[in-house]
């Protein structure tokens, strides 16, 4: 029986391709190739850039440790997460404290660059929900990270989001539709979720100069704040949501405000203090000087963690001890 998909030579008998056959093969042939350049993309993502990247090997590692948190067990040492962004990652010399603190109490680490108060307030409530318990959460922002309503978006939608928060943070963040379905293909794919980073790591590896450039506009793009009665009037709203999220599930919450060049961070003590939030503000403004920043004004260099991480644990061991 002839196919239908093809002619008949009358001369030969050679079936001769119609175009709608061989339009199908090109079809066929182009979702095939389509699919798996989409699962090497993928496989790539979840298995070799950890491997490739040490910004994305840490963050996994932190992030394995921080969801493997459960209540300790009477008589064993407390659990501190420290979470927070790039001020924390650069503030705090972790090694350092995790030596220092000893046995006095297991510290563990969870920092994602350029997270805010959205990704954190979310990422808490999907940690408490996959059953993480800390001791106690310490968690490291400025006032403006505080009352930003932005998130890191597709990446924490993978690392800090559960799906079920999507809709909440995208209702929060102001996002249209696409962003927000953006977030649930994130949370479900490495690729897409990474695919941001993995071309700033390509940038980094191919042009470090332009790199560089690219992280300098991104570190200066600062928006100007609203005058300081909404600021504090937002951080106090902020800080009492993020409160009662960790008082529903029994964890201690202490707010840690990094050192600043600038003012802004005394408005946020006083928010905290407002609120009756507890708080560790070791290092006020005017406390540290230039010398301890690194050139972009914000971060802490060598020097200024050295400082900020024996005060971090020195504000540890005093609430600590109060738990006794």
């Amino acid at each position: 029986m002839r196919s239908s998909i093809s002619n008949f030579d009358p001369t030969t008998n050679v079936p001769i391709a119609t175009p709608a056959f061989v339009l199908r093969r090109a079809t066929i042939a182009v979702i095939t190739s389509v699919a798996v350049v989409l699962l090497g993309a993928e496989l790539l993502s979840r298995y070799a850039f950890p491997r490739m990247s040490q910004i994305e090997s840490r963050i996994e590692m932190d992030e394995r440790e921080a969801m493997s948190i459960r209540n300790s067990d009477p008589g064993s040492p407390p659990t501190v997460l420290l979470i927070g962004n790039s001020l924390l990652l650069e503030g705090l010399d972790y090694p350092k404290i995790r030596t220092e603190m000893g046995s006095d109490a297991r510290v563990v680490r969870f920092v994602i660059e350029r997270t805010d108060y959205l990704d954190w307030y979310y990422g808490l409530r999907h940690m408490f929900g996959s059953g993480v318990r800390p001791s106690l959460v310490v968690l490291c922002l400025n006032l403006g990270q505080t009352v930003s309503s932005g998130t890191l978006g597709d990446y924490s939608a993978r690392h800090l989001f559960g799906v079920s928060d999507v809709l909440s943070v995208a209702h929060e963040a102001g996002m249209d539709a696409t962003r927000t379905s953006g977030l649930v293909l994130a949370h479900w794919s490495a690729f897409y979720a990474s695919r941001e980073t993995i071309r700033n790591f390509i940038f980094n590896k191919a042009d470090p100069p332009y790199a560089a450039a690219l992280h300098t506009l991104a570190d200066n793009a600062v928006k100007p704040l609203p005058p300081d009665d909404e600021l504090v009037r937002e951080a106090r709203a902020r800080l009492s949501a993020i409160q009662q999220l960790c008082r529903q599930h029994n964890v201690e919450l202490v707010l840690l405000i990094p050192p600043s060049l600038l003012r802004y961070n005394d408005l946020l003590a006083s928010a905290a203090s407002l609120q009756n939030i507890d708080f560790d503000y070791p290092l006020p403004f005017g406390t540290l000087g230039p010398t301890m920043f690194r050139p972009d004004g914000n971060h802490l260099n060598d020097k200024g963690a050295a400082v900020f991480t024996e005060t971090i644990a020195r504000c540890l061991r005093a609430r600590l001890a109060k738990r006794k």
